[in-house]
Parts: structure tokens; sequence; C-alpha cells
């Protein structure tokens, strides 16, 4: 089977504050991004998970928010793992460029 290229890009705004674990070899943030289209006349909504490593991990912490819009460039990752004994699947997006996309400033509380 040849190579092929995983690769993404998708643009939309947070659900959530990016969660933070400092824990692990390397600093981790994830956080939902949520875009959509329209199909067929219908607005079709779609939520993707983002997992950040590193110095990116500690940018989004420090610099998204919940309702702020971004651009990610990244690759999709699979997991598979057994939960009560029924297989699942989770699926997220790996960052590898993150693009702040939101200009508002924010006040320091």
């Amino acid at each position: 089977m040849g190579k092929f290229c995983n690769k993404t890009i998708v643009i939309g705004r947070l659900g959530n504050d990016p969660e933070f674990d400092n824990t692990k070899k390397m600093p981790v943030s994830h956080f939902t991004l949520c875009n959509s289209t329209i199909n067929n006349g219908h607005e079709e909504v779609m939520w993707h998970r983002i997992v950040c490593c590193g110095n990116q991990a500690v940018l989004c912490r420090d610099n998204l928010h919940k309702g702020d819009l971004c651009c990610i460039e990244g690759t999709v990752d699979k997991k598979q793992y057994e939960l009560n004994g029924e297989h699942k699947v989770s699926m997220s997006i790996v960052a590898e460029r993150i693009t702040f996309l939101s200009a508002r400033k924010r006040e320091n509380k």
C-alpha cells in the first residue's frame, strides 16, 4: 500500500476553554471546535476534538477561550479502546499549526 497524506484544516469556534494537562512528559491541552456547512439547504453542525502538545498547548491555554475563532491545521488521530466490554472509537485532530483569528482583547481578572 502506498503512502497517503493525513492532513486536515478546520476553522471554527471553541466550544469550551482549553483543558490543560502538565502532568506528562509534555504539556497537552484539548478543546472542542465547532463549525458548520450547508447541505441541501440545511445547516449541519460538526464538533471536532482538538489536541495540542508542547508550546502550542501553553499558547492555547493562555490565549484561547470559549467562543474564540481559530484555524487548526493537523492530522486526524483515531484511537480504539474497550469500555465496559464495548468497543469504542475516538477521533481527534492533533494540531500542528494554530492560527488565532479572534481579535477581541481580554481584561485581566
